[in-house]
């Protein structure tokens, strides 16, 4: 799954999905994008950081893992510590003390480009609660849609509700 987000820095926040996500949940997804000319009159002060987002698994953690870059409209790309500026701070010091260890910075996998990365190595332990709840109550749940929505607002990524909603649809048309 890919999706690109256009933030403006210290002021607003845009989702633009690639047709692969809207592909990936089997429906057209009603966000509005904005072209250049749109952001750029929105806040003419702040610098405008498009976002790339890249889920694949990791056959070695045996986890989902979120892989993103991030880079100007000019195509410059922000280093580690202009990525560690854009984390919340409630977030920030989580991944200082986990369940998440660190952002680094590694080639993707399959595109051999520098990405950042939410290291994966505690991602059984923080998904652990969300699953027991999930079979305490009986009730299906989407393993990737619960991490994502965990791990994706660290670096930015809100899932929309209606992708909680389709997954609730298609759990109920299922039982």
């Amino acid at each position: 799954m890919c999706c690109n987000n256009l933030r403006v820095k210290k002021c607003c926040f845009f989702i633009v999905p690639f047709q692969s996500l809207a592909f990936c949940l089997g429906k057209e997804l009603n966000i509005h994008t904005l072209d250049d000319s749109e952001v750029a009159g929105i806040c003419a002060t702040s610098e405008v950081i498009r976002y790339e987002y890249h889920v694949l698994y990791s056959s070695s953690y045996e986890v989902p893992v979120l892989y993103f870059r991030a880079c100007f409209l000019d195509g410059r790309p922000l280093t580690l510590d202009e990525i560690w500026e854009g984390v919340h701070e409630c977030y920030r010091a989580r991944l200082l003390e986990g369940p998440w260890d660190t952002i680094t910075q590694q080639e993707h996998p399959l595109l051999g480009q520098p990405f950042f990365v939410l290291h994966p190595c505690r991602t059984n332990e923080f998904m652990a609660p969300v699953l027991a709840n999930s079979q305490r109550e009986n009730r299906n749940m989407n393993y990737i849609t619960s991490w994502l929505s965990i791990v994706g607002p660290v670096v930015g990524l809100n899932l929309p509700l209606s992708y909680a909603k389709l997954v609730s649809e298609q759990n109920t048309k299922t039982d």
